[in-house]
């Protein structure tokens, strides 16, 4: 595709002549917080102002919770509508397997998904034990797994325009053999991401993991070992391309693990195209950049079952042993963290979550986001706070102050100031929550943070408590829209 001819959201974030900042959004079509410890098992994770707070948003702004105690994991779902029109995210959980779906040029696939691929999993398992869906080469949850993405692709619709929608997915099945032996085994399709991590330090721990991809020729068999972070890669291409002395592609930039350039290897394996097609950034925003080489991102993805040159569609997936299940927690999520850079990684939301007071102090807070690189090129990164010489709740206030003013979407203006009110409220409780403490209302906080440091994405995002305690009285409560 040329660049040119690309959707015009992809267009300048700013206007040269005003300087609004408007930050493109894809069509619709310190001390710490709280010390460590035993996590809270809170009968009701949404109580007192948190309560209030959804119940004063307007329809389209409240956010959709659900606490759910009643399966074999409990866990909480979170998902936020940021500066889109439309909420195209989706989720399923039923206290074992677990998924979170980023739709994309409509809903229908992610709500597709939600639906079929655990139906299309379960049917490829249902002969199987307790014991029995690990074993097997590859084990059988992994084969289970593959399949279930495979068939949820055949059931996509190939009429238009519901044929035009795709979804991005991460997909964990949690094998418990007892409370201390806990297995997870992840997948991702795109560039949404499970990891495990510390609940105490955010940390994400370094573990011997087996890895399967049927793209890579890898499905079959034992799978690939190594040491490696708990953590699913994202498919996405990273940069330009690294040339030879010959000429011939050997590297992509900006691509330390290797995964960027080996996408693109794998796309131009598949759909043939020539030396000189090279991929490209469609982003103009400051401090951003989005690569791709056919007419859709990421590398891989369900759906857009019309386009000539589809995405991958295999899932990469991964075995993680669990070292430590009463302090370890397992996270989902689609990447509106990581839209324009408000979360720089994935340790930066794990950071936030296990200590929310500390993060908002760290003097490099602003370091990698996009909204830094926006204030520099209109020469005012000098109005950003330092971290470190205000508390939370003002850092809040001057963050707001800053960006406000210059956004120039009313649907964006109503979603940010509606962030930017919770987490004023949440900023002010004594002593700061933290996911051990208050895990509800601070994985909202850390989803309602991204949208203040200018993600213009949706957030969704689900976190599973290993250590197999029955939460919230072994009950399911849920507020707000479902998504």
């Amino acid at each position: 595709p040329n660049p040119a001819t690309c959707d015009r959201r992809y267009s300048s974030p700013f206007s040269s002549s005003s300087f609004k900042i408007f930050f493109s959004r894809k069509s619709s079509g310190g001390a710490a917080s709280s010390s460590g410890g035993k996590m809270s098992d809170s009968s009701d994770p949404i109580s007192g102002w948190m309560r209030k707070f959804v119940a004063d948003q307007k329809p389209e702004l409240k956010p959709w919770l659900r606490c759910d105690g009643t399966g074999k994991y409990s866990y909480i779902e979170v998902s936020v509508k940021g500066a889109r029109h439309n909420n195209e995210d989706a989720a399923y959980a039923d206290g074992k397997l677990f998924c979170v779906f980023d739709g994309h040029g409509g809903k229908h696939a992610s709500s597709l998904l939600k639906t079929k691929l655990a139906e299309m999993f379960y049917e490829t398992v249902k002969d199987s034990d307790e014991a029995a869906i690990v074993r097997g080469t590859p084990p059988t949850v992994v084969s289970a797994i593959d399949t279930a993405f495979t068939r949820s692709q055949q059931a996509m619709p190939s009429e238009m325009p519901l044929a035009h929608s795709g979804s991005t997915a991460v997909c964990c099945w949690v094998q418990g053999q007892s409370p201390s032996n806990v297995t997870v085994y992840a997948s991702c399709l795109g560039d949404s991401k499970a990891l495990l991590f510390d609940s105490e330090t955010g940390a994400i721990p370094s573990v011997q993991i087996r890895t399967w991809d049927a793209e890579m020729n890898s499905l079959a068999g034992e799978g690939e070992r190594s040491l490696a972070r708990a953590e699913t890669n994202c498919h996405n291409l990273t940069g330009g391309l690294v040339l030879g002395r010959d000429g011939v592609p050997t590297a992509m930039d900006k691509d330390p693990t290797g995964v960027g350039f080996r996408e693109y290897k794998l796309l131009k394996e598949r759909h043939k195209f020539s030396a000189s097609r090279r991929p490209y950034n469609i982003s103009n925003m400051p401090g951003e950049e989005r690569w791709r080489v056919l007419d859709v991102e990421p590398t891989r993805a369900l759906g857009h079952k019309l386009k000539r040159e589809q995405p991958l569609q295999h899932p990469e997936i991964h075995e993680w042993p669990v070292s430590n299940p009463e302090k370890e927690l397992l996270m989902l999520s689609c990447d509106g963290f990581f839209s324009k850079e408000a979360f720089q990684t994935p340790d930066r939301v794990t950071k936030f979550l296990s200590d929310p007071e500390g993060y908002c102090s760290d003097p490099a807070l602003f370091e990698g986001t996009c909204l830094l690189a926006l204030l520099q090129r209109l020469k005012e990164a000098h109005t950003l706070p330092d971290p470190r010489n205000v508390s939370m709740a003002q850092l809040f206030d001057k963050i707001h102050d800053v960006v406000f003013g210059k956004l120039s979407d009313d649907t964006w203006t109503s979603a940010y100031d509606s962030a930017y009110q919770y987490l004023k409220t949440f900023a002010r409780e004594k002593p700061v929550p933290n996911i051990r403490t208050a895990p509800a209302k601070t994985l909202l906080a850390a989803c309602y943070l991204a949208v203040l440091m200018v993600s213009d994405d949706n957030v969704s995002v689900s976190v599973i408590f290993l250590d197999g305690q029955k939460r919230f009285n072994g009950t399911r409560m849920e507020m707000g829209e479902v998504p």
